[in-house]
């Protein structure tokens, strides 16, 4: 399972997930209704599986690159 983020990182870094997984729902469900053969059921399920696929794969993005800044911004100190 993903790790939270911690409260140090900026709301936008906590954003950022939600926006892309809107944006790739939006053009999912536009892009199965604009086919003109598809339902409504499908056409959901298509913009439900791209909200939670993006979310999921932006989180981890984030989270790789927030953890390889972190870690490299702790050098011995002693």
């Amino acid at each position: 399972m993903l790790a939270t983020m911690s409260e140090s990182e900026s709301p936008v870094l906590r954003l950022i997930p939600y926006l892309a997984a809107i944006s790739a729902a939006i053009f999912a469900g536009l892009a199965m209704t604009g086919t003109g053969e598809s339902n409504l059921l499908v056409s959901l399920v298509a913009a439900a599986v791209a909200y939670f696929g993006a979310y999921f794969i932006v989180k981890l993005i984030i989270h790789a690159v927030v953890t390889r800044i972190d870690s490299g911004n702790h050098d011995d100190q002693s």
